[in-house]
């Protein structure tokens, strides 16, 4: 059947899409890699089925209220209609083409922990969108989970009205809920595709129904919480009873719904508040206009206005004088002339005047007496041996009076604290020696060690980011030239995921380093860079190798 739909390659279907690559089929559809212009050069994966149906309308309907989506995850529709290929009518869907699917990776291996938190949150995220809009997808399973460059996103041509029985052109599989097809699709049936493409993420393969057709599946021991809770509560035989997408995003991220949920109290506070001032504002009545002419007359007579004018202002009562106790007398209170404040404070400033030369010149010969004895106290510290007078250019000291002279009262001399020992110490001259410097070491008795100069981080994206739970850590090791720029870059560790990898082993060839020396040359080096990536970005570190 294949060689059949290969000769469709080079075909142009609609006048549109040119059909490059046959890329597989099924018993009622047939899919190829095609190009268009939208106005630049793009790809697509064009979808075709037989237009002889009897609800082709519908399903032309269906496409078409798919294209007008908008979300991350969800696989964008370029359009869709009829056309026709040698002598068959066809209807046909262009969609975005995405490279790998999940059903081309678990044959090899099951999905990590955080892989399977990643593809959960995205999948989850387009179904509450979807069901928020009356529209269910219909057909979850791992080939329909694709990868579009860092983002892993949903198919959206089997997107339909929620309600509806849908007309099944395949044979039952494990992905299609219990109650189908005879009951309308509904979002519980989404649920249920997604928590058996859930159990075959871990186990490689889809959960299996139990004979006994009251029973649910058995859930296999190898899956760990909280996946384990989310498959329990997706894949019951009663639809009433499997979580709704809110619920399973409520159980994915609790912050974010807490913080959700926050928000939404506030916003119906506050239109709770608005309702009541409006109801209070309407339930106001507005007083009645009242005419003068109404209004009854008073019945005092009135007061001459030349009453009015002689009329003189009552004067207060004076307030009683304290009463005063016996025995206390009372306080009398000096007043002093208005002369006599200015006269006190000139008086204080020509004291201050006189004062001052006085009080300036004992503080200078005080300073100069302390300068004196700190003098005559650090010569008990000379040295023994002294520069003679001639050699210093100092006049010799003037000769000593003698006894019979009578010399001028002088001050007792401070009492001094005598040494232990009499012998003079050598004066010791404080910052006159530097400190010894150790002999340089030859350069080419040891290697250097190089330095980063540069580091360039990860750039993952926030939805990425959001679904590590913990550090996500990839080692990466580096060949360094003798100029500093990285030559070779290999991946050391993985880690557990291939985005993530990716991303550390393009920002780590585009490191900078200061490279080491060896006989004064530079040489190159080897370096490993550790990367952590966790919710709030990423960090590096990195230790040199070799030499």
């Amino acid at each position: 059947m294949s060689e059949l739909w290969k000769k469709w390659e080079g075909q142009v279907a609609d006048h549109k899409y040119h059909l490059r690559h046959y890329l597989g089929s099924t018993d009622h559809s047939v899919v190829f890699l095609a190009e268009f212009h939208e106005p630049e050069l793009r790809q697509a994966a064009v979808k075709f089925i037989s237009a002889d149906l009897a609800n082709s309308e519908k399903q032309l309907a269906a496409w078409s209220t798919a294209s007008q989506l908008s979300h991350p995850n969800l696989m964008r529709i370029y359009g869709a209609g009829r056309c026709r290929i040698e002598e068959m009518d066809l209807l046909y869907v262009a969609m975005e083409y995405a490279e790998e699917n999940l059903a081309q990776v678990l044959p090899h291996r099951a999905l990590m922990a955080e892989e399977t938190s990643e593809m959960l949150n995205s999948v989850v995220d387009v179904l509450v969108y979807l069901h928020a809009k009356n529209l269910t997808h219909g057909h979850i399973k791992p080939s329909n989970v694709l990868a579009s460059g860092e983002l892993l996103k949903l198919s959206s041509d089997t997107i339909y009205p929620a309600g509806e029985v849908r007309e099944m052109r395949r044979e039952r599989t494990a992905y299609d809920a219990p109650e189908l097809p005879d009951s309308p699709y509904t979002p519980a049936a989404d649920v249920w595709s997604l928590g058996v493409t859930l159990v075959e993420a871990f186990t490689q393969q889809p959960a299996i129904l139990p004979f006994n057709e009251q029973a649910d599946p058995m859930i296999p021991p190898a899956i760990r919480a909280p996946f384990l809770e989310i498959a329990r509560h997706t894949l019951r035989r009663e639809p009433k009873l499997r979580w709704s997408t809110s619920k399973l995003a409520e159980r994915l991220n609790p912050a974010a719904a807490a913080a959700k949920a926050v928000a939404a109290s506030a916003s119906a506070g506050a239109r709770s508040s608005a309702a009541m001032a409006s109801a209070s504002a309407a339930t106001m009545v507005a007083p009645p206009e009242v005419s003068p002419v109404t209004v009854p007359l008073s019945k005092e007579p009135a007061v001459p206005l030349a009453r009015l004018q002689a009329a003189r202002p009552v004067r207060r009562a004076a307030s009683p004088p304290p009463v005063r106790e016996e025995g206390i007398a009372p306080a009398e209170t000096v007043v002093l002339p208005n002369y006599v404040i200015p006269v006190f404070a000139g008086a204080l400033v020509l004291i201050a005047l006189i004062l001052l030369p006085f009080v300036l010149r004992h503080r200078t010969q005080t300073a100069a007496g302390t300068v004196t004895s700190s003098v005559s106290a650090g010569s008990t510290n000379a040295p023994a041996t002294r520069p003679s007078a001639s050699q210093n250019n100092v006049p010799p000291p003037a000769k000593q009076p003698s006894a019979a002279a009578k010399p001028t009262p002088q001050p007792p001399a401070p009492t001094r604290p005598q040494p232990l020992d009499s012998t003079p110490a050598p004066a010791i001259l404080r910052g006159t020696e530097s400190a010894p410097v150790p002999a340089p070491k030859n350069s080419s008795s040891a290697v250097g060690r190089g330095e980063v100069l540069d580091q360039v981080m990860p750039e993952a994206s926030a939805k990425a980011l959001g679904t590590i739970q913990g550090t996500v850590r990839v080692g990466v090791k580096v060949r360094v030239d003798a100029a500093g720029n990285v030559s070779e870059a290999t991946l050391d560790n993985p880690g557990p995921s291939k985005y993530f990898a990716d991303l550390a082993l393009k920002a780590a060839q585009r490191w900078v380093f200061s490279p080491p020396e060896a006989n004064g040359r530079s040489v190159p080096s080897d370096w490993a860079i550790q990367f952590g990536f966790t919710q709030n970005g990423a960090k590096a570190t990195a230790n040199q190798i070799q030499p």
